[in-house]
């Protein structure tokens, strides 16, 4: 799992902006755009270690569980923006 959460930093350098990475579609490797009433839950700069566990949730690629267990530990004020999130794609 370490080497796994090594690797996923490394490919999630770059701007925060959700402007731009949260909107761009990574045709390499199939990344879709976060839907747009997600983005009202989010920080004008979400770290990036946190969009790339937000982008694998919602993919598929990670369990709730692990989302809500990683997607705050750049931040901890991310813990009402996870919840936030969850509300929004539960429907609630």
């Amino acid at each position: 799992m370490a080497k796994d959460i090594r690797t996923l930093y490394r490919s999630a350098k770059g701007p925060g902006s959700r402007r731009t990475a949260l909107f761009a579609v990574g045709t390499a490797r199939g990344e879709q755009a976060i839907r747009s009433d997600i983005l009202t839950c989010l920080p004008d700069r979400l770290h990036p270690v946190s969009q790339m566990f937000l982008e694998r949730w919602l993919s598929g690629d990670m369990t709730t569980a692990d989302f809500l267990r990683w997607f705050h530990m750049p931040n901890s004020s991310y813990l009402s923006v996870a919840e936030c999130v969850l509300a929004v794609v539960a429907g609630a």
